[in-house]
């Protein structure tokens, strides 16, 4: 499923800083000289841990700008810092990290140690997409990744044109799934061979007796594979079927829903009812009375099809929370957060970008030995670098610093809850964070 991720950094926390809350996201940017040698050595952690939970290769070397993950609560303060710059990094006011440190003043020191509070947990619930592979390597995913997780969305299940559904090889995914305790959710898309194909959306849910085909069909598919329910997503539905969508979901609704099962759907990011024009079929009042859980696709603002720039500006984010909780209950919104980059060739008469794990970010970025530079307003990093051809690429991804403030954010809203596209593509530091941050449901 291709997806097209300025928060006040400055969140006031200073009521969630009680000091039982000892562990906390402390995250270190590399500056001149550093290596994981003198890190591991400042932070007295052990140098191959750190690398692993990094994402780097024992002795690789770092690059300027680069966001460290380091366990503990404690921060080291490095030549240039400032309470602002450590506070911002850490998505806390000021106050909160002076007053924690009963700190009188705003001058400090290289070498000086802050601790950085943490405010309480908060329970979640967390549903990843789940592109199934083979039955040992499904297996070992979800053993792998079952602590930050509630459920899966099993990707994907098609339908043709006359409202039958498309079987996948999904290798008992959903078996494992509940073995592991994960509900598992069947998704299911409108993509055809055209790509997502508003064309077929609209013959499968503007017909009643077609549509009650099609909705026959998807509980069938959820009976006799044992899923929990469905997710949908349809995308790039015309303003034409908005009706009609709003109609779907709500007699799918009324034919699962008495049989215990749930309706999900991933929608895109809205900021109005109308804004943007092309995504107002999906009415979120409408469509948020008959859901169980609302997926937000806060993400591709910018795509491989177009200019470089972030995937998820937070600002952007923020601006569709507003309007989402506005018009459905909160308690079923989730937060859709990327967890992926994508890497755009520049310097051409045509653009094109590419999509890969972030994982594979920064192996490029520690590689080719490419600073880091993080954009405070979207509130994430980018880097450059030119390949072996000469081209120039422009990456943008996630890093920590990024990552906790979408983390913050769901805990700022008050959201159900959370989710990714897709499961594989997490950075190393995902797991952690989101466990110190959140108890998973």
């Amino acid at each position: 499923m291709t997806k097209k991720f300025s928060l006040s950094l400055i969140l006031v926390l200073g009521i969630l800083i009680a000091p039982t809350f000892t562990n906390a996201q402390v995250i270190h940017e590399v500056r001149a000289g550093d290596s994981l040698t003198n890190i591991s050595k400042k932070y007295k952690i052990d140098k191959d841990n750190l690398a692993k939970l990094n994402g780097l290769a024992k002795n690789t070397g770092l690059v300027l700008g680069q966001a460290m993950l380091i366990p503990g609560s404690t921060y080291i303060v490095q030549s240039g810092d400032s309470i602002w710059d450590i506070a911002n990094r850490h998505v806390i006011s000021e106050e909160s990290l002076m007053q924690f440190n009963h700190l009188k003043s705003r001058v400090i020191k290289p070498g000086q140690k802050l601790s950085i509070p943490s405010p309480p947990k908060m329970n979640v619930w967390t549903g990843t997409y789940f592109v199934p592979k083979d039955k040992n390597s499904n297996a070992w995913m979800l053993n792998n990744y079952k602590s930050t997780l509630s459920s899966i969305f099993v990707f994907e299940y098609q339908s043709d044109q006359q409202g039958n559904i498309i079987e996948t090889p999904e290798n008992q995914a959903h078996k494992i799934a509940w073995k592991k305790k994960l509900t598992p959710y069947a998704t299911v898309t409108n993509l055809s061979n055209k790509g997502f194909d508003p064309g077929l959306t609209h013959q499968l849910i503007s017909t009643p007796w077609l549509r009650q085909k099609f909705i026959n069909n998807i509980y069938g598919l959820l009976d006799s594979h044992d899923y929990k329910g469905v997710v949908i997503d349809f995308e790039q539905v015309k303003t034409k079927d908005r009706a009609n969508l709003n109609q779907f979901i709500k007699e799918l609704a009324a034919k699962i829903h008495p049989q215990g099962m749930e309706v999900l759907m991933a929608v895109p990011p809205k900021e109005g009812d109308q804004t943007p024009s092309y995504s107002v079929a999906y009415d979120y009042g409408t469509l948020g009375k008959y859901l169980d859980k609302m997926f937000l696709m806060t993400y591709d603002w910018h795509w491989p099809g177009g200019p470089s720039g972030p995937i998820a500006p937070i600002d952007k984010v923020k601006a569709t929370l507003d309007y989402a909780v506005s018009v459905v209950d909160k308690s079923k919104l989730m937060l859709g957060i990327p967890q992926y980059a994508y890497d755009w060739v520049n310097g051409s008469s045509k653009r094109s970008g590419t999509a890969y794990s972030t994982q594979h970010a920064i192996d490029l970025y520690t590689g080719y030995q490419s600073p880091i530079h993080y954009d405070e307003k979207a509130a994430e990093p980018w880097f450059r670098y030119i390949d072996n051809k000469g081209n120039s690429h422009e990456v943008w991804f996630e890093d920590p610093r990024s990552l906790l403030v979408k983390l913050r954010v769901v805990k700022e809203y008050g959201l159900a809850g959370m989710g990714c596209w897709h499961l594989g593509l997490t950075m190393p530091q995902t797991e952690k964070m989101l466990l110190e941050e959140f108890n998973v449901q």
